[in-house]
């Protein structure tokens, strides 16, 4: 279980806080360049329990930020599929948030993904996978793999889940396995940021029935929101439903064990499971 966008705003700061204070999620993906990191940092590292929550560094490559542009997601994934673009740059975007992260948080990411899943795609994921392997070579972060879960899982937004996946998530994988790189099985958690709390609640339900070890749920919970979050109600919904005192609950029916993915991968699975 995994809360993206820590550091965005205070909202999700609020959010990501009481959850990991709760165990009810085991992972937090920090934009390193965002409105409120580095001085967010302090709280985060006052709920961190390395044996219960993984902190990681969330890509930014499309999200406005302080002294950064926006720049639209279908416009960054033409570019990387076409190779276009000054790959120093790219470099030195990709230094600064892992720069940002280790100053801040004192320490290497425990993971690394993407806003928006940027982290896959063509370039993107080579410039990402150089940096790492110069920085961590002893120490290897595991790292999100989009893919889409099996069809027999039968979930909703199933188109939505593989046009992620096809983006990069095999590409991802393949070099992920020939080099090392831990990485989750699939993600769970694809929907259109359109749901009540009600139909929310049900979501889980079905991403939890169908969830099996190794697999990653992302979420995108917040307190509150500013009226310029575009996902802000759906934000203030996930935060409804996983505060819930239901939601406990909930997971034990499906058997789901909220446990750091640096855990999961690190511990031995016998052959078949």
């Amino acid at each position: 279980m995994c809360v993206d966008d820590y550091g965005l705003h205070e909202g999700i700061d609020e959010a990501s806080i009481v959850l990991a204070r709760q165990g009810r999620v085991s992972a937090i993906s920090v934009m390193s360049q965002g409105c409120t990191w580095p001085d967010s940092a302090a709280a985060l590292r006052a709920v961190h329990d390395p044996a219960r929550l993984d902190v990681g560094l969330h890509l930014n490559l499309t999200e406005a930020m302080p002294g950064v542009a926006a720049e639209p997601l279908p416009r960054v994934i033409l570019r990387s599929h076409l190779g276009l673009g000054s790959l120093d740059a790219l470099r030195a975007t990709v230094r600064r948030q892992l720069d940002r992260f280790e100053d801040a948080w004192g320490a290497p990411p425990a993971h690394v993904d993407g806003h928006q899943h940027v982290h896959q795609l063509p370039r993107v994921r080579s410039v990402l996978f150089d940096e790492l392997q110069r920085r961590y070579p002893g120490q290897r972060p595991w790292l999100r793999a989009s893919r889409r879960p099996p069809a027999s899982a039968d979930l909703p937004e199933r188109r939505k889940a593989g046009i992620i996946s096809a983006l990069g998530a095999g590409a991802l994988q393949r070099r992920a396995d020939h080099e090392g790189w831990p990485c989750n099985r699939a993600l769970l958690g694809v929907y259109g940021f359109d749901a009540d709390a009600a139909t929310y609640r049900r979501l889980l339900q079905r991403w939890c029935a169908a969830a099996q070890d190794g697999d990653l749920l992302m979420c995108h919970p917040a307190t509150r929101t500013p009226a310029d979050d575009v996902i802000g109600e759906a934000r203030r919904t996930e935060f409804s439903v996983w505060n819930a005192a239901a939601t406990p609950a909930d997971l034990a029916h499906w058997g789901i064990v909220v446990e750091p993915l640096s855990r999961v991968l690190a511990t031995p699975r016998s052959p078949g499971a």
